[in-house]
């Protein structure tokens, strides 16, 4: 024997080495880093809103669309932007239980992937108004989906005196990815 092995053996040695090392790991892990695990899951899924900044509130305000949180949209909204809240809130509603729970699992696979909206254009308007638009971008399904929207935010006084900022119209755009298949309507 030359002391060499062939791919095939190779391969499975490597594949065994592999299984070995995620088996161990797996094992490993203590309740304490299972639990930690758990509450980073939770914490990348869980909602914040701000509304510090324009950006910032426009981003807030997509991800509580997008995770149909009704009553955090509604709070980062005025006028045209509030009014489709309040009519995707009541179509909402409408939905049967058995609807209600099949959409639920939609809802939460959103829920737990982070967004980011990399704002390409930022232009001031009238009244301290400001038009923004990006691309919102966050993986749903293990797949990565990318979609155009605009923004026009308003500045409102808060009760303290400081200046918040409102979504004031959301405009969905063209979606730059290919449809994850349980939202392509024409996917197998």
């Amino acid at each position: 024997m030359n002391g060499r092995f062939s791919t095939p053996v190779v391969l499975a040695m490597s594949s065994t080495m592999i299984f070995v090392g995620v088996v161990a790991y797996a094992v490993a892990r203590t309740p304490g880093q299972v639990r930690q695990e758990r509450v980073a899951r939770a914490t990348r899924a869980a909602l914040h809103t701000d509304d510090r900044t324009p950006e910032a509130a426009a981003e807030s305000f997509l991800d509580a669309w997008r995770r149909r949180a009704w009553r955090e949209a509604d709070a980062l909204a005025v006028g045209e932007a509030r009014a489709r809240v309040a009519t995707k809130r009541e179509a909402d509603a409408a939905v049967g239980p058995e609807q209600r729970a099949q959409a639920a699992q939609v809802w939460d696979a959103l829920a737990s992937a982070p967004l980011e909206v990399l704002f390409e254009r930022s232009e001031e308007r009238e009244a301290g108004q400001w038009l923004l638009s990006g691309v919102a971008a966050y993986d749903f399904v293990g797949q990565p989906y990318r979609r155009e929207v605009e923004f026009l935010v308003a500045p409102v006084r808060a009760d303290d005196g400081t200046t918040r900022y409102r979504v004031a119209r959301m405009v969905p755009g063209r979606v730059t990815t290919p449809l994850p298949d349980v939202l392509d309507p024409e996917g197998d």
